[in-house]
C-alpha cells in the first residue's frame, strides 16, 4: 500500500547564503522569503500557500458542496486568523484525503466514526483523531455560519483520553536537569527549569525573550515579572498570565542572562533560537532513565503537583489556579487528589455535632 502523501509543511533549506524556510510540498520547494530567525512570520506561510494554491468555490446547496471547498473556504479566510495556522493547516491537509471528495451532506455522526476508525487504525492516537475532528468541525461551520446554510451536519468526536497524571519527583526533576547538562543541551535545561517552576507550556517557553517583546514572552528580571505573552499576541483558550517569578528560578535566571549578553532568545544553541527540543529532550530522558512516559506537558503537570502538594489553606487555591493559568476546577478536578484540603470545609460539616464549635 503507497504512503500517503503528507501536506505541505515547513523546512529548514541550508544553503550558501544561510538557512532559510521553505514549503515542502512533495517533491517540491516553495520558497517563503523567510531566513531561520523569522520562524513566526514562516509559521504562517503553509496556510498562505494551502489558500493560493486553490481558489475554493462558494455553494450554499449542501447536496453539491464539496467538503474539499468548505475546508479550502475555512483556510482562506479563517485559519490565517488563529494562533496556530500552522496546526491547523496540516489538520486540513490529513482531513482532506478522507472529505474532501465528499459532500456536505454526507457528513454525519457515521461517516465521522468511519474516519476516526480509519485513523486509528493508521497508527494514530485516539487524542489526534479527535483533534482533526474538531478541525473539521470548526470548518464546517464557519462555512455553514458564513453562508447561512440551514443544514448544519452533525460531527461526532472520539471519547476525551482521561487527563495524564504523571509528575515528577524531585529526584526525577533533578536527574533530568543534570542529564541533559552533562549532554550539553544546556538550553533542554533552562526549558525544564522553567517549565517545573512556572508550569508554562514549553511551546510557550521555547519562544521566550530576554526584552520586551510584541510577539513572544519576556522575562522582567528587575521586577521579578514573567510575561507569558507579547504585547500583540491575541488571548486564546490557552490561558498565559503574566506571574511574579518564583525565587527557586530568579538566580537561574540572572545566571543565564549574565552569560547570554546580547542574545535575545532565553532557550537557544549557540545563540540561535531553537524550533524544538523533542531530540534533546529524548536522549537526556533516556539518560535519566525515565519512561517514555515523561513527556513535555509534564512539566506543567509537575508544576501544578508541587503546588497542590504544598498548598496549607483552601484559600490558596484559586491562587496557585491563577499562576498556573487555569480554572480552580480544573486544578481541583485534575489535581486535587495531591491534596485533600479543598475538601476540609464537607469533612467538617460531617464530622461535628450540630450546634458544635468547628
Amino acid at each position: 500500500m503507497p504512503r500517503p502523501k503528507k501536506p505541505p509543511r515547513l523546512w529548514l533549506r541550508k544553503g550558501k547564503g544561510g538557512a532559510q524556510w521553505v514549503i515542502l510540498d512533495g517533491t517540491r520547494y516553495i520558497r517563503t522569503g523567510c531566513p531561520e530567525l523569522a520562524i513566526g512570520e514562516a509559521e504562517k506561510k503553509p496556510s498562505e500557500y494551502i489558500a493560493e494554491k486553490y481558489t475554493p468555490k462558494v455553494s450554499g446547496d449542501p447536496q453539491t458542496t464539496q467538503c474539499a471547498e468548505v475546508m479550502l473556504y475555512y483556510a482562506t479566510h479563517r485559519v490565517p486568523q488563529l494562533s496556530n495556522p500552522r496546526n491547523e493547516a496540516d489538520f486540513l491537509s490529513q482531513l482532506s484525503t478522507f472529505w474532501g471528495g465528499k459532500f456536505l451532506s454526507q457528513v454525519s455522526k457515521e461517516t465521522s466514526r468511519e474516519y476516526a476508525a480509519l485513523r486509528l487504525a493508521e497508527g494514530v492516537s485516539s487524542g489526534t483523531a479527535r483533534r482533526e475532528l474538531e478541525s473539521f468541525r470548526s470548518a464546517v461551520n464557519y462555512y455553514v455560519d458564513e453562508h447561512q446554510i440551514a443544514f448544519r451536519p452533525k460531527i461526532e468526536l472520539p471519547e476525551k483520553a482521561p487527563p495524564r497524571d504523571r509528575w515528577l519527583t524531585r529526584s526525577e526533576a533533578a536527574a533530568f536537569v543534570h542529564a541533559a547538562r552533562r549532554r550539553g543541551n544546556h538550553h533542554l535545561a533552562r526549558l525544564i527549569l522553567i517549565g517545573l517552576y512556572t508550569g508554562t507550556r514549553t511551546g510557550a517557553i521555547i519562544k521566550m525573550r530576554w526584552l520586551q517583546s510584541i510577539d513572544a514572552g519576556w522575562f522582567d528580571l528587575e521586577n521579578g515579572v514573567m510575561y507569558r505573552r507579547g504585547q500583540n499576541e491575541r488571548l486564546t483558550n490557552k490561558r498565559r498570565p503574566s506571574v511574579r517569578i518564583p525565587n527557586r528560578l530568579l538566580p537561574h535566571l540572572k545566571r543565564w542572562k549574565k552569560l547570554d549578553g546580547i542574545c535575545v532568545n532565553v532557550i537557544h544553541r549557540d545563540g540561535l533560537p531553537i524550533k524544538s527540543a523533542r531530540k534533546a529532550w529524548a536522549n537526556s530522558r533516556d539518560d535519566a532513565n525515565l519512561g517514555p512516559d515523561v513527556v513535555p506537558h509534564v512539566l506543567r503537570h509537575t508544576c501544578a503537583s508541587w503546588g497542590m502538594q504544598n498548598i496549607v489553606n483552601s484559600s490558596d487555591l484559586p491562587v496557585l489556579a491563577s499562576f498556573l493559568g487555569m480554572s480552580l476546577k480544573v486544578l481541583i478536578d485534575v489535581y486535587g487528589h495531591h491534596n485533600p484540603e479543598h475538601q476540609q470545609g464537607a469533612i467538617n460539616a460531617i464530622s461535628v455535632r450540630p450546634g458544635a464549635k468547628i
